[in-house]
């Protein structure tokens, strides 16, 4: 068993519904933000892939789900991060309900749903709002917050008394008190990089939570949306093995650079 910071590290090329190199139930946790359907920065993304409305986007996004089950180890947790959409089409004003469209993928695909988080968003405009101002009816509420969906492949995992990794792992009470209760509202949310492909990116803070809560040390985290990485680095540091997979030759690049520059040994 490695301590805290001695995780290692693979940055593979390849896509999130195919996992190349990945063996069959060889991953303990999946920690991800995938592209969100009906958001119009990932349009292009998803145009590309062939998938031009909200069917198709998640249809793409259900192939991932069924690889990233492959990939778990029985009892394994899957987190999404996921926001719903607000969006006009044909000149009227709808909500995308992206958490539910991941549920019902997720669910069909054989994982059990867990109790969800919402990631509520500190913001500098706690009062803004859409629609008609202070006239009832046709006022929107603002969409404020993200979900981390949680699922289990299958049946709670089992471990042996007094596992040394799982006792290694062990947070603090005030630690699960804070990161257990459903809605966060202590993390702000992270910059965007824009360009051709938006990032995805969520702040250290998210990940860092999650593996702890959901994986020991010295076990397997994947991202299969790497993006920046982040979920990767907090996995290295919190003494977890981490796998990134990524399409993006450019984000390739910089993930590779960065595992470089920090030494990141491999697996």
């Amino acid at each position: 068993m490695r301590p805290a910071g001695e995780g290692r590290l693979r940055i593979v090329a390849g896509e999130a519904g195919e996992l190349p190199g990945i063996p069959p139930a060889s991953v303990h946790l999946i920690v991800t933000s995938p592209p969100y359907p009906m958001v119009a920065l990932w349009d292009e993304m998803f145009a590309a892939a062939g998938a031009h409305d909200y069917a198709s986007m998640h249809a793409l996004l259900t192939n991932a789900w069924r690889a990233a089950r492959s990939a778990l180890v029985p009892g394994g947790l899957l987190v999404v991060n996921i926001g719903d959409a607000l969006r006009s089409v044909d000149g009227e004003f709808r909500l995308w309900p992206n958490h539910s469209a991941v549920v019902d993928s997720c669910e069909s695909l054989g994982f059990r749903s867990l109790p969800y988080v919402l990631w509520k968003k500190p913001t500098n405009k706690p009062n803004a709002f859409l629609g008609s101002g202070f006239l009832p009816p046709n006022a929107y509420v603002t969409l404020d917050c993200e979900f981390l969906l949680i699922f289990r492949n299958g049946k709670l995992r089992a471990f042996p008394p007094h596992d040394r990794a799982r006792e290694a792992s062990r947070f603090a009470k005030a630690e699960r008190d804070r990161w257990f209760s459903q809605v966060w509202t202590d993390i702000r949310g992270a910059r965007q990089a824009t360009g051709d492909r938006r990032s995805a990116a969520f702040p250290p803070a998210i990940p860092e939570r999650l593996i702890r809560m959901f994986s020991c040390v010295g076990e397997t985290v994947l991202d299969p949306f790497a993006g920046t990485g982040t979920t990767l680095w907090e996995a290295v540091r919190l003494g977890r093995n981490a796998i990134g997979v990524e399409n993006d030759p450019r984000r390739l690049e910089h993930l590779r650079a960065v595992a470089e520059r920090a030494g990141y040994p491999d697996f």
